[in-house]
């Protein structure tokens, strides 16, 4: 039989060959159970049957992948997950399979480690109450401060299209009783597919747009106005989009009065995210945000910022003092290296609102949106467990 990652859509099997460290006659089921995939790291379950057709036409792809050329000695880590992989695991400079870090990596890993550096007070003598997760995210009710991010581009590397990874994130996102973003494809379309999506799941999520021109974006916004949104907003750090720029579709920063005339050309909430730094947090709240996003993408856009982690409490200060002569609350969203419940805890606890989960979601996209609810229960349960053994019964409590 054949096989094919539904991960990377890269990475093919013969079980009558097997294959470096699996024996001739294996099947995926029976690999062990530390194996991962040497394209993207999936684990065995993720291996799929595929036809005699698509193996033959993925495996000179995949064999010029793991090279059969000499080994080069890493130094360092390239975007790869986890920092401690197997050295046969880690990312090749360059190699553009999404999923990764710019550059060294360096901005990746620092939000892996901005996180690391805080740890929690176990406190645990006290009356025991079952912590409750439940809030609002405008007007809105759901089960826990945890969002599924605004993501996109995984048609360019699996068989996935655009419209069903967004469509995935949001209904999946929904069966979890939360709320989904959608994220802005740099390929052509006739319905930009996370406005589709929005529609596909009766309004039940929020777009996010790349800082295209203020034409394109308003008219963006005003679609998704029309199918009733729960917000909208602009990924400013964008502007450095490599997908983009190779598609033709120049992106920008954006001044002030360009962000409120964003604003004030719709009804609906509005979000400035990719921000890193106090001066933009105030900057976009002067131009009428409701909501901001302390991001560095992922560590995708620019390589050596810090982790989101690491400049979140500043910018929290700022914002709260802001605020107070504004008579108007700012909600602060925060992700990058965040892969666990009690991740969450701690970006919660240094004064973010809601915490937006990434590459997690994104690797049980080829499984579908049951996928996605299901690693969001992790995530609550999690959060939950983090809740108890900190004796924090509320989300005010967190601190």
């Amino acid at each position: 039989m054949k096989f094919l990652c539904s991960v990377c859509n890269l990475f093919v099997y013969d079980s009558e060959k097997g294959d470096s460290g699996i024996s001739p006659g294996t099947l995926p089921k029976d690999f062990p159970g530390s194996w991962k995939c040497p394209v993207c790291g999936a684990t065995k379950d993720k291996q799929k049957p595929t036809t005699e057709e698509i193996y033959n036409s993925k495996l000179p792809t995949y064999k010029n992948f793991i090279g059969e050329k000499k080994p080069k000695k890493r130094t360092f880590m390239i975007g790869a997950d986890n920092p401690y992989i197997p050295d046969e695991l880690k990312q090749e400079y360059g190699t553009p399979l999404g999923l990764r870090g710019i550059g060294m990596g360096l901005s990746y890993f620092n939000n892996l480690k901005a996180l690391e550096k805080y740890k929690l007070k176990t406190k645990l003598i006290t009356e025991h109450k079952t912590p409750t997760t439940e809030t609002e995210f405008f007007g809105k009710k759901i089960s826990m401060p945890i969002l599924g991010a605004p993501m996109s581009g995984l048609s360019f590397v699996s068989s996935i299209t655009e419209e069903e990874f967004a469509y995935s994130i949001l209904e999946g996102c929904k069966l979890a009783g939360t709320i989904g973003f959608t994220g802005n494809t740099s390929k052509d379309y006739t319905i930009h597919p996370g406005i589709s999506a929005i529609k596909k799941v009766q309004s039940h999520g929020v777009n996010i747009f790349k800082p295209q021109s203020q034409d394109i974006l308003k008219d963006l916004i005003k679609q998704s106005e029309k199918e009733k949104a729960i917000a909208v907003g602009i990924d400013i750090d964008g502007a450095g989009s490599v997908n983009f720029t190779l598609a033709g579709k120049p992106v920008f920063r954006k001044t002030i009065q360009e962000l409120e005339e964003l604003k004030n050309s719709t009804k609906l909430p509005f979000i400035v995210k990719g921000i890193m730094c106090k001066e933009d947090a105030i900057a976009a709240i002067e131009a009428g945000a409701d909501a901001i996003g302390v991001s560095n993408h992922g560590g995708r856009v620019l390589d050596s910022t810090p982790g989101t982690a690491d400049v979140l409490p500043e910018i929290i200060k700022a914002v709260r003092e802001k605020e107070k002569g504004l008579n108007k609350k700012i909600i602060v969203l925060a992700d990058g290296g965040v892969r666990t419940g009690y991740d969450v805890l701690k970006m919660l606890a240094l004064g973010a609102n809601f915490v937006l989960i990434g590459r997690p979601l994104a690797r049980e996209i080829a499984e579908g949106p049951e996928a996605i609810k299901e690693i969001l229960k992790y995530f609550k349960e999690d959060l939950i467990k983090g809740m108890i053994m900190t004796s924090c019964n509320s989300l005010k409590e967190i601190n």
